[in-house]
């Protein structure tokens, strides 16, 4: 298994060089982007997501070139839609319906539209974004290199470009991203950076 070239804790690191670029993964991206990502958070995930937010934040303060891809968006939009279900299904708890059910309420589609459509709105307004080809090569590669990183098939790929395009200053929770090599990943995760012999 591989690792990383670099593991940093983000809730001490303090940005100062502020031509550095940073790849913001998904969750991050979620986190600081979607303007209702607290209504139906629990507070694990508040008090998961809060130094990301911290970090993300004084980034774009300080004027940092922020990047993500197209398919981290991707995989946003369709979190984003599973939790604005998840909170009607709350708020209607006698209907048994399906996310394709709640897909056909008009009211609820323009709301959803609005919601993804700040959000993407937030996103431009922060990064660069990456677009690229996920091709069949690249699933061949996945595979050949299975034995060596923790990475699903999404994730690897999005790495490889980061890779390619020298964007290597990732942030993220994602623990599996710690196997992929070549990158410095940010994260306030502590089972990450413990086993990186990281202080926490």
């Amino acid at each position: 298994m591989t690792h990383c070239a670099k593991t940093v804790d983000l809730t001490t690191y303090a940005p100062i060089n502020n031509q550095r670029d940073f790849f913001l993964d998904t969750n991050v991206l979620y986190w600081y982007t979607y303007p209702r990502v607290h209504i139906i958070s629990n507070p694990y995930t508040k008090q998961q997501s809060a130094p990301y937010y911290d970090f993300v934040d004084t980034l774009v303060s300080n004027g940092n070139p922020l990047y993500t891809s197209i398919y981290n968006i991707t995989e946003m939009l369709h979190v984003i839609e599973k939790n604005e279900f998840s909170l009607y299904k709350i708020q209607h708890p006698e209907l048994k319906w399906t996310i394709k059910d709640f897909r056909k309420i008009s009211n609820e589609r323009d709301q959803m539209k609005r919601n993804l459509s700040t959000t993407l709105s937030n996103v431009k307004n922060i990064c660069t974004i990456l677009d690229f080809n996920f091709t069949y090569d690249s699933l061949e590669q996945f595979v050949l290199e299975f034995d060596n990183h923790r990475c699903d098939t999404f994730d690897y790929a999005i790495l490889k470009n980061c890779i390619k395009e020298n964007k290597l200053n990732v942030i993220s929770d994602d623990s599996d991203f710690s196997t992929m090599e070549q990158l410095h990943l940010y994260t306030a995760n502590t089972t990450v950076l413990a086993k990186n012999n990281v202080s926490v």
